[in-house]
């Protein structure tokens, strides 16, 4: 909507707002040629002329009068950026604006970070545990092999309740080093801890892994000035045990009391 009280210098006016303006703004003619650019869209388009170009060649062969937004990256920052086509004198022109999203798309990596992982060791949560788990139970429908789901539970003798969380941060750095790539190493609570691990040929693959770990935690404790923390574990296979991922869970924390890892 226009006023009906314009500036004589109304086109002026107009171009200055647009130069203000800190989304990357330029205008092309049918040759692919910027005619027009504010800041930042002169910038962009000296580092990104010809990948731009050709986006706008690809949007030319369409029917719509514009593009849903798309992202693209440039020196390491996030871009969303859209194409309109504009009719001057008979004449088309394209529209190229982007704008600058990196921060946005840091926020929703930190809240996926948050969403997924242990704020403090890092390690995944039970959200993403369970997804694995679940995934892990689809693979295994499909071939003949069997997983793993070992539960820790880190304890200190002598009855002492207080385990420093820098303490636990440590332990869980160097239970990850005996420990497969592959697998997967969750926070279940402050001191109970969750492993998956797959595509194991049978029992005694699954209690070599776990021993593994276990003796990586005795390695730690060996050097750490910890020696009254103790780390027990147990462990159940699946599909053998279960398919209910609460349940494999369930039963992975009781056979703590009951099985001796590597038996």
């Amino acid at each position: 909507m226009l006023s009906e009280d314009l500036p004589e210098n109304f086109s002026d006016l107009v171009v200055q707002a647009v130069m203000n303006i800190e989304d990357a703004i330029a205008i092309f003619d049918e040759c692919l040629q910027v005619v027009f650019s504010n800041d930042g869209g002169s910038v962009l388009v000296e580092h990104s002329e010809e990948e731009i170009a050709k986006k706008i060649k690809d949007f030319k062969h369409s029917s719509e009068d514009s593009t849903p937004y798309h992202h693209m990256k440039r020196s390491g920052r996030w871009l969303r950026f859209y194409i309109k086509r504009l009719m001057v004198a008979e004449r088309r022109y394209f529209l190229f604006v982007a704008e600058d999203i990196s921060d946005l798309k840091l926020a929703e990596q930190t809240i996926a970070q948050l969403a997924h992982f242990d704020g403090e060791t890092g390690l995944p949560n039970y959200v993403l545990f369970r997804d694995r788990l679940n995934m892990a139970l689809f693979r295994n429908r499909r071939n003949d092999l069997s997983s793993m789901v070992a539960a820790f539970e880190l304890c200190s003798r002598g009855g002492t309740s207080s385990i420093e969380e820098s303490t636990i941060i440590n332990m869980t750095d160097e239970l990850i080093k005996g420990i497969r790539k592959s697998d997967t190493l969750c926070r279940f609570s402050r001191r109970e801890f969750l492993l998956l691990a797959e595509d194991l040929k049978d029992r005694r693959s699954a209690s070599t892994i776990l021993r593994k770990a276990l003796d990586s935690f005795e390695n730690w404790k060996a050097v750490s000035g910890e020696p009254s923390l103790e780390l027990n574990a147990g462990f159940v296979l699946l599909p053998r045990d279960g398919v209910d991922p609460e349940q494999l869970v369930n039963k992975a924390f009781a056979s703590i009391q009951n099985r001796v890892p590597g038996k």
